[in-house]
């Protein structure tokens, strides 16, 4: 067996935050040993805290040769297994380059919400 990496090891280059709002985006190395170390921490943050985290709304996404453990990931954290591209604040979201289709959605929510503005900021020439 190795030596334990230790609860705290985690902060160091295998993890990556992304925060908006309330809203946390974690990203982890393919490491069971990691994730646990993590779960533990997010439950101290909880009990330390008062804040709840609701890990039932939250997903896992997973790639590479992390996909095979997806289910252990899954049971792990009590997220259901998520799907690419996501999309996290309207915007699409993929471990790969997008293509246009992946972008259609953004598009159409910008063109409807430019056309409501063009109605109301154009001239009726009545000055």
């Amino acid at each position: 067996m190795g030596k334990s990496k230790g609860l705290f090891h985690i902060w160091s280059k295998m993890v990556s935050i992304l925060q908006y709002a309330d809203d946390t985006v974690l990203f982890l190395d393919h490491d069971i040993e990691q994730a646990m170390n993590m779960k533990l921490l997010l439950c101290t943050f909880e009990q330390l805290s008062g804040l709840k985290i609701n890990f039932h709304n939250s997903k896992i996404l997973c790639f590479g040769k992390s996909k095979e453990c997806e289910l252990q990931y899954s049971h792990l954290f009590g997220c259901k297994a998520g799907t690419y591209p996501f999309r996290y604040h309207i915007l699409p979201k993929h471990y790969r380059k997008l293509n246009n289709n992946d972008w259609k959605g953004v598009e159409e929510r910008i063109e409807k919400r430019l056309s409501s503005w063009k109605g109301k900021l154009l001239s009726t020439g009545d000055n």
